[in-house]
């Protein structure tokens, strides 16, 4: 379907080069700096050299003879070496409101992806700790990432991946026995114990011990060896610690909205890592250095890839090489595998994708980074053991966000201040992480997160349930009966209708550049201009097709933003 948009550009890009005599694109027309010039304006700068005029001549000429007739071009102007465009308050809005009531739910779709398959991995907690703030921009950026992907037309396999073996996993079940005087059972550990939390104390002492006493790596390796052994009490132990983690993990996600379709294991890929490792040694990809395995990428200024520890045991590595083998194994058709992990695994990854090709795996692999996430309290870290969990986070947010509520609405009911409370605090949560671009540290400030004021999730709902109000008091609406062109008059109209119809334009460059911030801030923009329409035009006093052509620009304007901020992974209610 042609949008507005796609619409406006093309109609005045073709009698731009009807008059001269040249090629000018869609994508050559811009939005002004300021919308006291026009809606759209083309730059002459290209013009010159063949025409042999200044661009400010051109300009003049062009605006003096360009067409407006069967148009929604209103006026036609030069300011210096550029061409403006007025377009027609009642033509632009009415169009953009047809767009939108045709569309419904498909509004911003693209065939980019054309159903191709895409394997998107993120969600990668380990097991054996506590979920806490620093794992929630991965989540948050991966749902959104999810959904942008798949409104552009990708076929999405998303994956998850976790660390359910390996170091972190020895020292907490090492130090859970240890402290336990050698005990691997667990019939006298209370119910309430039984959970990430306590797992995640007991790795924070475990390093917290290894720290005092360096001669404890011994214990621990041996642990870890035993574990890839598949030593039966010890492994008991693992499988029973490991649930108490997935359990806690799938209600995590649950709430945050993570749809994960392949949950991989680090114990399912590891005894394949190993036998990988031994094919790259045959093949002369890997060597021994020191008793370690490794890939030599100095040839490409990648360093040396450590795939074997000397003493045997597995790494990263080789646990990742038999990962993505497995990936492509159950998803051939897959043209691109991403992988959503943080920036100060960038080198790391490059290394990664680097042996993979040297092994023949041809998927283009893509990192896609992000920088962690603070308190105002400062940095978190898991062997530090001073981290603040996701849910003591989740569960302050929505408490301050309740406080908010009832402020406003003391006569409500419990299930709808619970609600509302929940959607306010996943708003001011989401919309933060999700506003700046992810390779700038976000620091999460609750007071500010959460305000009804300013460049935040709840600001937005707030747009969106004030045009909710007005569809609740219109009552029922006649379907889409025709053109209402004439209707339309007010400055504030058209300025909303203009950023609703930016909307597929920038949900589309977003899903390219896997960029949630640019519909966060479109989602900004048109609430802006949803708060300026509610208070400038009078919809519900407004009469007859006036009414009627207003209360579909509000409906149309609500749909839009729910859609926006529904690719952010965000709820909106019908109140606030």
């Amino acid at each position: 379907m042609t949008t507005a948009w796609s619409y406006w550009t093309s109609e005045i890009a073709k009698r731009l080069s009807k008059l001269t005599d040249s090629t000018i694109e869609p994508g050559d027309l811009v939005v002004p700096p300021d919308s006291k010039l026009g809606d759209l304006a083309f730059g002459c700068f290209k013009l010159a050299k063949s025409m042999g005029k200044s661009p400010a001549e051109i300009a003049k000429d062009l605006a003096s003879k360009f067409e407006t007739k069967n148009s929604d071009v209103a006026t036609v102007s030069a300011a210096g070496p550029y061409v403006n465009f007025l377009l027609s308050t009642g033509m632009s809005v009415h169009r953009v409101v047809r767009d939108i009531e045709v569309s419904h739910e498909k509004y911003g779709n693209s065939v980019d992806g054309a159903d191709r398959q895409v394997v998107l991995e993120y969600a990668q907690p380990n097991t054996h700790k506590e979920i806490h703030v620093g794992h929630l921009r991965n989540l948050v950026l991966g749902v959104s990432e999810n959904l942008l992907l798949k409104k552009a037309g990708w076929n999405v396999v998303t994956a998850s991946y976790h660390g359910d073996v390996g170091a972190h996993v020895a020292k907490c079940l090492w130090w859970m026995v240890k402290s336990r005087k050698g005990s691997m059972s667990i019939d006298d550990l209370p119910m309430d114990q039984r959970t990430g939390k306590y797992l995640g104390e007991m790795y924070a002492e475990a390093t917290r011990q290894l720290e005092a006493h360096p001669e404890y790596q011994e214990e621990i390796s041996a642990v870890q060896q035993k574990l890839e052994a598949h030593d039966p009490e010890l492994e008991s132990l693992w499988l029973e610690t490991r649930r108490w983690s997935l359990d806690e993990m799938a209600e995590i996600f649950d709430d945050l909205g993570v749809v994960i379709e392949r949950q991989y294991l680090e114990s399912e890929v590891t005894e394949r890592g190993q036998q990988m490792v031994d094919d790259l040694l045959k093949k002369g990809i890997a060597k021994e250095s020191q008793g370690a395995m490794i890939v030599d990428l100095e040839d490409v200024k990648l360093g040396v890839f450590l795939v074997r520890k000397s003493d045997g045991t597995s790494l990263y590595g080789t646990k990742d090489l038999a990962l993505a083998e497995k990936k492509h194994a159950e998803y051939p058709k897959a043209v691109r595998s991403l992988i959503l992990v943080d920036n100060r695994q960038q080198f790391y990854f490059k290394q990664l994708f680097e042996t993979l090709k040297r092994m023949g795996i041809s998927v283009p692999h893509e990192f896609i980074g992000y920088e962690f996430v603070t308190l105002k309290s400062g940095a978190m870290s898991s062997r530090e053991g001073n981290i603040v969990s996701f849910e003591d986070f989740r569960n302050s947010v929505t408490d301050y966000a309740r406080g908010e509520v009832l402020k406003r609405h003391e006569d409500w009911t419990e299930g709808k201040v619970t609600l509302v409370s929940w959607c306010i605090a996943m708003a001011g949560i989401k919309f933060g992480m999700l506003k700046q671009d992810s390779d700038k540290i976000f620091t999460f400030d609750l007071e500010q997160a959460l305000s009804f004021d300013g460049d935040t999730g709840p600001y937005c709902l707030y747009a969106a349930t004030r045009l909710a109000s007005i569809i609740r008091k219109a009552g029922p609406q006649n379907p889409f009966d025709g053109e209402l062109a004439s209707t339309f008059d007010h400055d504030s109209e058209k300025a909303l209708a203009l950023v609703l119809a930016a909307f597929p334009s920038r949900v589309r460059q977003a899903a390219a550049e896997l960029r949630p911030a640019i519909v966060a801030q479109w989602c900004l923009d048109a609430s802006q201009k949803i708060n300026a329409f509610y208070r400038d035009v009078p919809v519900l006093e407004s009469e007859g097709e006036l009414r009627e052509a207003r209360i579909r620009l509000a409906s149309v304007a609500r749909e839009a933003l729910v859609l926006g901020l529904g690719l952010l992974g965000i709820t909106v209610p019908d109140e606030m």
